[in-house]
């Protein structure tokens, strides 16, 4: 391990290298450039207060594609053409929105199937524009590490909204975007997320509240979470000063408490494969230092969860597991049912269980609205594609993400190694939680770094090349293989 003035990194420059943070106009400069992006994350608790959280991905979206289009010709991330098929993809599948797949309920011919899946679609979009948009930027426009930070930011506000959960979980409030929906529409859960501001997500099954804010659902707060904290153990305590330590170690520690309370069992063991995954890339690094004080970091929140009330809670959600498997077992295996009737473009969104998973003589009733008619495709990413999109906009989705682990697999800088674990942390969640907003546009922001690293690594061995002289040492010899074997952060 190396170090530099920002603290300790892996195998690779500065990720400042490139930036120029004393002169005045080169950061004006990159605040003017990068201003969507700065007003998108920085700015999202705002958005979430006002109701407008899911849609403010469109609305930055615009600029950044009027900035692309100025500064012609466009970049895009190796491999960009799976991800376009699969845009293409769930744009063809619209066609399929009134049919009726077999083994549901008959689709309502309403408007409402035709807004729910354009919002998912311009959501697609929009997150596809945030990550091209990323990959555009310079590092004198947008250094790596400034983006880093500005994403634990906001893993900042998200242990904020989650203790607000926790301590106010009956806090609630009608946004104001919900006098512009018409009535006959709020009763729909997908709209309601719009409409209604809650810092928690009450379910009595469970004993506990679980936080949501700012986010929309409970699932989303711990996805969120696990991805975001990746980028903020980089930022504010890989490459921090003492006092960003000192302060990142004590939100870290409270983080612990809403994360508990969440009670989002697939985070915990999500957390826990993130672990082991860090701790065998150090280990094969011979990174022993770091490998020891994640080790203490790991030791020191597994005794504030068993010496501590929290143990309580992790007891109760782990009891009440049954019901709640046997609902997704369920939900899974009628997924892959209704995808492979239409395996190649789905059905454009999701369908309806006709009864439960208990017995198809129990639906929905005015005295039981909640009861059976469960949706095929709200369990998880993946299944939510293979009933909206088919066998093939799944494979597609999932191929994306698994050839830039593969692609950026041997990037052992600090950047490497927690932007490969992002996007393995999205194929997991792919099984367990929806993440057609927040939770894909992180994971694709992840991506984008990777991208963004990976040219500066190969600037850094070109440079190095051009600085060997042609009749002098050779360019494969210890000395610069070691130095060009290294990645930047």
């Amino acid at each position: 391990m190396t170090t530099t003035d920002a603290g300790p990194r892996l195998d690779g420059p500065s990720p400042h290298a490139g930036a120029a943070p004393s002169a005045r106009h080169a950061r004006a400069r990159r605040w003017s450039v990068a201003w969507p992006l700065a007003g998108l994350l920085l700015g999202y608790p705002v958005w979430w207060a006002m109701g407008i959280a899911p849609l403010v991905w469109t609305f930055f979206a615009i600029p950044m594609c009027v900035q692309m289009y100025r500064r012609r010709p466009i970049r895009l991330p190796p491999m960009f053409w799976i991800w376009g098929l699969f845009l293409a993809l769930v744009a063809i599948s619209a066609v399929m929105i009134n049919a009726k797949a077999p083994g549901t309920i008959p689709v309502n011919s309403g408007g409402g199937n035709y807004i729910a899946y354009g919002l998912r679609l311009l959501n697609y979009l929009s997150v596809t524009v945030v990550m091209v948009y990323i990959g555009n930027l310079t590092e004198a426009e947008l250094p790596r590490m400034r983006l880093i930070r500005w994403l634990g930011i906001v893993f900042v506000v998200t242990v904020i909204g989650g203790l607000a959960g926790t301590v106010f979980p009956h806090f609630g409030y009608d946004s104001p975007i919900k006098r512009f929906v018409p009535a006959t529409l709020q009763g729909i859960d997908f709209v309601q997320q719009f409409t209604h501001i809650a810092t928690a997500q009450v379910q009595a099954t469970l004993g506990f509240p679980r936080p949501s804010a700012p986010f929309e659902y409970a699932n989303a707060w711990g996805n969120n979470y696990s991805m975001l904290l990746v980028w903020f153990v980089i930022g504010w305590l890989l490459y921090a000063s003492n006092r960003r330590r000192l302060a990142a170690l004590a939100i870290g520690a409270v983080s612990v408490i809403p994360l508990v309370y969440s009670q989002n069992r697939g985070v915990w063991l999500g957390l826990a494969l993130g672990v082991l995954y860090v701790a065998v890339r150090l280990a094969l690094m011979r990174r022993f230092g770091v490998l020891l004080a994640m080790g203490l970091a790991v030791a020191v929140a597994g005794v504030l969860v068993v010496a501590t009330p929290l143990q309580q809670v992790v007891t109760n959600r782990l009891g009440a597991s049954h019901n709640s498997n046997d609902l997704r077992g369920s939900l899974s295996v009628t997924a892959l049912s209704v995808g492979a009737h239409s395996p190649i473009i789905g059905y454009g969104s999701t369908r309806s269980t006709i009864g439960s998973n208990k017995s198809l003589t129990i639906g929905k009733s005015p005295g039981c609205p909640k009861c059976g008619n469960r949706v095929i495709g709200s369990t998880g990413q993946l299944w939510l594609l293979l009933v909206a999109q088919g066998y093939v906009g799944a494979l597609l989705y999932l191929l994306f993400l698994f050839q830039g682990v593969v692609r950026y697999w041997r990037d052992n800088s600090a950047v490497g190694i927690g932007g490969t674990l992002v996007l393995l942390l999205g194929l997991y969640y792919s099984l367990l939680y929806t993440s057609v907003v927040s939770p894909l546009a992180i994971t694709l922001m992840g991506l984008s770094l990777l991208w963004r690293n990976d040219d500066a690594r190969r600037a850094l061995r070109a440079a190095q090349d051009a600085a060997t002289p042609a009749a002098g040492q050779d360019r494969w010899s210890p000395a610069l293989g070691a130095a060009g074997a290294g990645s930047s952060p």
